[in-house]
């Protein structure tokens, strides 16, 4: 079974994201600000991190600086923001893509699905 990360400091929002992935067969462990998103990945191992961009206690992108210090190999961040503007914020490498909120899940599912496929 594929594990996957979710890390957003609305809780709705990870609860939502959460339940649409478990009923795809995933394991979802959730996060609510880039530091614990931090340590739940050195305690466990996971295929797949999302994450929102903005949070307190530690943003998606010191999320993704941190991730790739732990394990550079891991290349599997989709960040979900309302804020980033790519044509002004360089992307960390091990992020793949980014979705604008409000997302459009059956787009991220099927980007998800498409990603673990891959192993």
């Amino acid at each position: 079974m594929k594990s996957i990360l979710i890390v957003d400091d609305e809780v709705q929002i990870c609860e939502m994201m959460a339940d649409l992935l478990e009923s795809r067969g995933y394991s979802i462990q959730m996060a609510h600000s880039g530091n614990e998103g931090v340590k739940l990945f050195q305690q466990s191992s996971f295929d797949l991190i999302v994450s929102d961009v903005r949070m307190p206690d530690g943003d998606g992108f010191e999320l993704a600086r941190q991730i790739g210090e732990i394990d550079e190999n891991f290349k599997k961040i989709i960040f979900v923001t309302g804020y980033l503007d790519v044509e002004t914020t360089p992307i960390p490498g091990n992020v793949k893509k980014y979705f604008k909120k409000p997302v459009r899940f059956k787009e991220l599912i099927s980007f998800i699905e498409e990603l673990l496929d891959e192993d």
